[in-house]
């Protein structure tokens, strides 16, 4: 079957619909610059990537020409030489030596190779990029740059890692950070973009007590931004920032302050000089969950300034998205509209089919006139060594494909959606210790097998992905 065929047959499978009858004509002659941007679609050429919109929101190549970001995660070293797979691996990359100084470059050979594969043009956050950027970037590539360590993954996160934004110190541990992160790249022209924290603990959903999470054990409650600031001294910049933010919200009505916590303070002087007065939150207490709420705006406004303007102050050629936002979560919903007047895209994270989705991208594109880039999710499946694996659980490989090409196909088609980062690359199954509570599926199997589903679909859909974009238009 010819690729258009084959895409036509899978949008009539996933969608119930078709191409336009003249979609054939749409990029016939276009071609691809060497950041993988498609000339069927012309801008100003900077020298960096940025975004425009026109009709649609687009990724700009360093070129001048239109890029989607389809991105891959979690190339992870380790995954490819684990007791189960070394041997296979060896064979694959021609070595005799996984732990030599010959693996790096081989590993890297064969995933570009694989990339080109599968379509994917774009390294997102989560990869060696030790691995991919040496000797020298070949495809585009978001930079991490981490300014607070409280992603959603971890099972440990002491209280201190929700730091006092608001001081000094972190305004020089930014700075410190962005100097040695951002300055080395500042003329990188492969570089799209800073991404900081994935899916940080923000707001009291993300904080609260898991059963489960990703590592598989029992996550205790984290105290948050609210709650860690609320509680320090007086001499605490966060602290003073929270009493400035209550006396606001409460009209410097000490009483009325009183009234809903339950607290005898004289003054909010008073209130600035108590320490660790409330450790808790009491969530059916609804003026608590407004001013934690408030109170987080202005933390995040404070944390977005700061890291903003220290990756300024060393690199004024790239895009900053920002934290990869937990859509799962209310987190997005709650800070978007404070994140987004910092960031050139729209990063957010969401495991769900199409339809789990679409509710969330219509209330951000509404609100919010920036392009969108889900940075890491998929769709998996139940195996022998992959009991427990995270996202949406598909019965058989063939739902898995069609979920798969039903999102991209969908999501693409949207005028302010322009990326998707797949997570991941290979199996990731019980058999490796880090991995025997919770597991990743693939796109490859742990000893380099495609799964041929999979890659048919996405091999078809990355083939058209900028006709998917502009067929209806």
């Amino acid at each position: 079957m010819k690729r258009r065929e084959l895409l036509q047959s899978l949008i009539a499978s996933t969608l119930g619909v078709g191409f336009p009858h003249d979609a054939s004509a749409i990029g016939a002659v276009a071609t691809k610059d060497r950041f993988g941007g498609w000339s069927g679609k012309k801008f100003k050429a900077t020298g960096f990537f940025r975004v425009e919109k026109d009709e649609r929101w687009w990724l700009v190549t360093p070129e001048g020409n239109a890029f989607l970001s389809f991105g891959i995660n979690h190339l992870t070293p380790d995954l490819w030489k684990q007791d189960y797979n070394r041997e296979a691996w060896k064979k694959r990359l021609g070595l005799a030596d996984l732990n030599g100084r010959k693996f790096s470059p081989a590993l890297r050979a064969w995933f570009l190779q694989t990339c080109g594969e599968y379509g994917f043009n774009t390294v997102g956050m989560h990869s060696s990029l030790s691995i991919v950027n040496t000797p020298q970037p070949v495809m585009p590539y978001i930079l991490p740059i981490r300014f607070v360590d409280i992603p959603h993954y971890k099972q440990e996160i002491p209280d201190s890692n929700f730091v006092d934004v608001f001081s000094d110190e972190f305004t020089r541990h930014c700075d410190q950070l962005a100097k040695r992160l951002a300055n080395p790249v500042r003329d990188d022209p492969f570089l799209l973009g800073y991404a900081m924290t994935d899916c940080p603990l923000l707001t009291e959903e993300d904080c609260r007590e898991r059963p489960d999470v990703i590592g598989g054990a029992r996550r205790k409650a984290r105290i948050g931004w609210p709650r860690r600031l609320r509680n320090l001294g007086a001499e605490a910049p966060g602290k003073k920032a929270y009493v400035e933010t209550m006396q606001r919200l409460y009209r410097s009505e000490i009483s009325d302050f009183n009234a809903t916590y339950g607290t005898e303070f004289g003054s909010f002087d008073a209130l600035a000089l108590a320490r660790d007065w409330r450790t808790f939150t009491d969530l059916s207490n609804g003026n608590e969950t407004r001013d934690n709420i408030e109170f987080l705006k202005g933390v995040v406004t404070k944390y977005y300034q700061t890291a903003q303007d220290a990756i300024r102050r060393y690199d004024t050629n790239h895009m900053f998205f920002g934290d990869k936002l937990n859509a799962n979560t209310d987190a997005a919903d709650t800070i978007l509209p404070i994140t987004s007047n910092f960031t050139d895209v729209i990063l957010y994270q969401m495991y769900g089919r199409y339809a789990v989705q679409k509710p969330g991208l219509d209330r951000w594109s509404n609100i919010i006139d920036k392009p969108i880039i889900n940075g890491d999710s998929s769709y998996t499946m139940i195996t022998q060594h992959m009991p427990r694996p995270y996202g949406p659980v598909a019965d058989n490989l063939q739902d898995r494909a069609d979920w798969t090409g039903e999102f991209f196909l969908k999501a693409f088609a949207r005028p302010e959606f322009v990326g998707w980062h797949y997570c991941g690359l290979i199996d990731a199954p019980n058999l490796i210790a880090r991995k025997q509570a919770r597991q990743h599926s693939g796109l490859i199997d742990g000893h380099g097998e495609p799964y041929p589903k999979l890659n048919k679909v996405l091999k078809a859909c990355s083939d058209e992905m900028y006709q998917i974009a502009t067929r209806s238009r």
